[in-house]
C-alpha cells in the first residue's frame, strides 16, 4: 500500500513537471505573438495634412491605421501627446501598445511653408517703388516684423493689395494676400512708415588746423533725413581743400563753422608778388603783412620798391596784384 503511494505520488511530480513545462512553452509563445503583433510609439511625427491618425502616431499598427484621431496642429506648429492621452487612444482602438512609463510622449509638427519677414518687405518696397519712392530709406512696420505660414503644398508666394501711401506722412497701409489674391490662404494686414535716409561726407580719420582734406581722407555714413542740421555739410566738395578749425573727429558730421580754407600765406613769411596787366606777368619778391587763405586780400612789402600794395593770395606764399 505505502509503495502505490510513493508510485502515485512520483507520477503526479512527473506530471506537474511536464505541465510546467508546456505552460512555460505556451508563455513563451504568447509572448512572443503579442511582442510581434505589438504597436511602437513614434520619437516625432511629421504631417501635412489637416487631420492626425492612428499611423502618424505609431509604428506596426495593421487595424485602423487609417482612423482620425483628431485636428493636426496648425502649418509650422507642434502638438506633444503625453503618455495618458496616448494610453486613452490605445485603450479606446484596442491598440497592442502600453506607455512604459509616465514620460512616454510623443510630438506632432505640422509641415509647412513660411515667407519669412524680408520677402514681405521686398513686395511693399516693390509697391512703394510704384508710388515713386526712391533712394535710401528705413522701412519701419508697426506690426513689427511678420511671417506668413502656409501648409506645405502651397506655393512660396504672395501678392500685395489694397496698398495706399500718404506721402504727406510718409505712412502706408496694405494687404499682403499668400499664395495669391485668386487663392487668398493666408491674409496679414500690414501698416508702417518710412524714414528717408541720406549720405552724408565724414572724415575717415581725425585731421587738426592746417590738414587739408583730400578725396582720400573721406568717407560716408547714412543719417535719417529728420536729423539733418541746416548748416550741415553734404557735398564732398564742400570739405575738399579745407582745414579744421580746431580738430574734426572721424565719423562724425561736419557743420560749415568747423572748417576754414587753409592760411596759405603766413605773416611774416616771404612771398613771390605777380604783376597781372593783361598778357604781361612780372614777379618779384615781398613780405606779407597780413596771413591770408586763397582767394584773401592781403596786405604785402614789394621788397625791392618797399612799396606796400594789396594782393590776392593765388597759392602757397604767392600772391597777385591786379
Amino acid at each position: 500500500m505505502l509503495n502505490i503511494f510513493k508510485s502515485n505520488k512520483s507520477l503526479t511530480t512527473k506530471m506537474l513537471v511536464v505541465y510546467l513545462w508546456v505552460a512555460i512553452i505556451l508563455a513563451g509563445v504568447f509572448i512572443g505573438a503579442r511582442t510581434a503583433l505589438a504597436a511602437s510609439l513614434k520619437d516625432v511625427s511629421i504631417v501635412t495634412s489637416d487631420v492626425l491618425k492612428v499611423k502618424d502616431l505609431f509604428d506596426g499598427v495593421t487595424n485602423n491605421a487609417d482612423y482620425v484621431i483628431g485636428a493636426a496642429p496648425r502649418p509650422g506648429e507642434d502638438m506633444v501627446l503625453n503618455a495618458r492621452t496616448l494610453y486613452r487612444i490605445a485603450i479606446s482602438l484596442d491598440l497592442p501598445w502600453r506607455p512604459e512609463n509616465s514620460a512616454d510622449s510623443i510630438t506632432v509638427r505640422r509641415e509647412a511653408t513660411i515667407i519669412p519677414y524680408e520677402d514681405i518687405e521686398e513686395k511693399l518696397r516693390n509697391s512703394l517703388s510704384n508710388e515713386g519712392i526712391t533712394g535710401l530709406y528705413d522701412l519701419d512696420m508697426n506690426t513689427g516684423r511678420p511671417e506668413i505660414i502656409l501648409p506645405k503644398e502651397a506655393g512660396e508666394n504672395m501678392e500685395v493689395s489694397n496698398f495706399s501711401f500718404n506721402h504727406q506722412k510718409n505712412t502706408f497701409r496694405a494687404s499682403i494676400v499668400a499664395p495669391s489674391i485668386e487663392n487668398p490662404v493666408k491674409t496679414i494686414n500690414v501698416s508702417g512708415s518710412i524714414e528717408r535716409i541720406v549720405e552724408i561726407p565724414v572724415l575717415k580719420a581725425a585731421l587738426r588746423n592746417g590738414d587739408i582734406i583730400g578725396k582720400r581722407d573721406i568717407d560716408w555714413i547714412k543719417m535719417p533725413e529728420r536729423k539733418l542740421q541746416s548748416n550741415l555739410l553734404m557735398r564732398e566738395s564742400d570739405l575738399i581743400g579745407l582745414t579744421p578749425r580746431r580738430i574734426a573727429h572721424a565719423g562724425k558730421p561736419i557743420v560749415s563753422n568747423e572748417l576754414e580754407a587753409p592760411q596759405l600765406v603766413g605773416r611774416g613769411e616771404s612771398v613771390t608778388i605777380s604783376y597781372v596787366d593783361g598778357p604781361l606777368v612780372l614777379t618779384t619778391k615781398g613780405k606779407a603783412l597780413q596771413s591770408g587763405a586763397k582767394g584773401d586780400l592781403i596786405r604785402v612789402t614789394n621788397l625791392n620798391s618797399h612799396q606796400t600794395v594789396d594782393a590776392y593770395v593765388s597759392a602757397e606764399n604767392a600772391v597777385v596784384v591786379q
